[in-house]
């Protein structure tokens, strides 16, 4: 029995197996979600067969998806071009609250005041709703694409500078006495140990964001309806003329966008990390 074995063969070092290939890290990559896809399909379908059959056409079937939206040119054409100033507006988001995020969060970490100063607000900030800034945004900057992108940021601000600084903190002391042995400026320290420290935790940070980003795009569409139209505003218009298959469309394609940057964020990160990070792959 096992319990009578010494303890150098219980505990002692154990061979490594193989790792996994390919093909067995594809299955372990692609079965759990495609598992979760095809529930997700029952539940839609148990869902419209529960529904009265004057009411069905809110949930079109697959072959209402192909043959309305999918399958017809002018409709990809059309699904194209949204997803395509859906993503200008989410990009030009994450373009100005990532930078505004990193300063911030580094500001905060020197100085433990700013922190004291700044994170309050930043949680004031982050519980305040979108529909009650909307107004003042409008009021404020028309109905342009500046407000739209305004409302990305504020959309996906908040996990920046909070990743960062949590990141920063938890770099090694051993590292840091290190450096001050070195006699290393504090910007050396930063850029040298604290980056590179904080760097997965505020991957992780930038993937929520980029998550968000696509969501906030399409709410800020929601609200301006003026200038080229994205997928929000095909929601919309879609929804007004009761093409609910090209409504579907339109989510649907906006669930593919905002996946995809999300991975781009990912797989950013995975390059980034791969060789030295244990956080790189998951």
């Amino acid at each position: 029995m096992s319990r009578n074995k010494p303890a150098i063969e219980r505990h002692g070092a154990r061979p490594r197996t193989a790792p996994p290939g390919t093909l067995s890290r594809l299955a372990a990559s692609l079965l759990p979600p495609f598992a979760m896809g095809v529930l997700v399909i029952l539940a839609y379908i148990w869902t419209r067969s529960g529904l009265e059959p004057h009411r069905q056409f809110l949930m079109p079937t697959l072959e209402g998806l192909w043959t309305q939206a999918f399958s017809r040119p002018e409709v990809l054409g059309q699904l194209f071009n949204a997803a395509v100033t859906t993503l200008s507006i989410a990009l030009a988001g994450l373009a100005v609250s990532i930078p505004i995020g990193l300063l911030l969060g580094v500001v905060m970490f020197r100085f433990h005041i700013m922190e004291k100063a700044i994170f309050p607000y930043l949680v004031a900030l982050q519980s305040i709703p979108i529909l009650a800034i909307i107004p003042l945004l409008q009021s404020a900057l028309g109905f342009g694409f500046l407000p739209k992108v305004l409302i990305v940021a504020l959309f996906t601000f908040f996990s920046v500078p909070t990743t960062l600084l949590l990141g920063l903190r938890s770099v090694d002391r051993s590292i840091i006495d290190l450096f001050r042995l070195q006699k290393a400026g504090w910007p050396t320290m930063l850029i040298k140990a604290g980056f590179p420290s904080a760097a997965p935790t505020l991957f992780a940070g930038l993937r929520i964001s980029a998550g968000l980003a696509v969501v906030g795009a399409i709410v800020s569409e929601l609200f301006f309806l003026s200038g080229p139209g994205g997928l929000g505003q095909m929601l919309i218009n879609a929804k007004v003329d009761f093409k609910y298959e090209q409504m579907y469309a339109a989510l649907l394609v906006s669930s593919v966008l905002s996946i995809s940057v999300y991975l781009l964020f990912a797989w950013l990160g995975n390059r980034l990390f791969s060789g030295w990070h244990e956080s790189a792959g998951q």
